[in-house]
């Protein structure tokens, strides 16, 4: 088995995963861990299992990881760079399993929240340099993912007011005094629908570019080809 095909492998191994128990699941799943609130704290045990809660909980993160890594493995990234996002994604799904806190800090968030705003700076104004030089079809793809960045720190925003203020989702002594009742609920959906847009874009402009590019690829190799044929040199 070739590098691609077991690249293609992983990758849909992960996709499948995503689709199944990440998405498909949660319509039935996440319904039931609801219905554990009126049960006594005995009863606390999710439906189906600690085994199948945990695969459900880290299948977000671990089949997102899946799906990198066979693209990765796809288009033969060096095996250093795989050796390390492989380690990455172990340690980030390790984290993201065990590691929690009791109270937050609204320091962390703000310093979060800073750094966010950085590097939004920083990628719309490398945008804006690279921007100059782009002509063609493939400007289209580059537009495109500016409008993304705006999507994702909207999204952003967008979630400082869903977790602190106004709405003050971490703060349920303070939700019911400064806020409306409904205020949480549409902070969630405009977050959502800024996070759509923002993928959504960018996949159309990873479509766009690849789209362009694959005529120069094939003429490229279609040169070579050329090239490499005895008696090219008298055509």
């Amino acid at each position: 088995m070739n590098t691609q095909r077991v690249g293609a492998v992983i990758a849909g191994a992960g996709a499948v995963y995503l689709v199944a128990v990440a998405w498909l699941s949660s319509w039935l799943y996440v319904p039931a861990l609801l219905k554990l609130a009126s049960r006594p704290p005995t009863e606390h045990t999710p439906d189906a299992g600690t085994a199948f809660f945990t695969t459900w909980a880290s299948s977000g993160v671990l089949g997102a990881m899946l799906v990198a890594f066979g693209a990765a493995v796809y288009c033969a990234v060096g095996k250093l760079r795989l050796l390390l996002l492989a380690v990455g994604g172990t340690l980030l799904v390790v984290w993201l399993a065990f590691w929690s806190t009791p109270s937050h800090n609204p320091v962390v968030f703000g310093v979060g929240g800073g750094l966010i705003l950085l590097c939004f700076l920083a990628a719309c104004l490398d945008w804006a340099e690279a921007r100059r030089h782009v002509n063609g079809p493939t400007s289209a793809a580059s537009d495109l993912r500016l409008a993304a960045y705006v999507s994702f720190f909207t999204a952003a925003w967008g979630l400082c007011g869903l977790l602190g203020a106004p709405t003050f989702a971490l703060r349920p002594e303070l939700k019911s005094v400064y806020r409306l009742e409904s205020a949480a609920t549409s902070l969630a959906i405009k977050v959502l629908v800024c996070l759509v847009l923002g993928w959504g874009l960018t996949a159309a402009a990873q479509r766009i570019e690849r789209r362009e590019r694959k005529p120069a690829e094939q003429r490229r190799t279609g040169g070579e080809r050329e090239a490499g044929c005895p008696g090219s040199s008298g055509r």
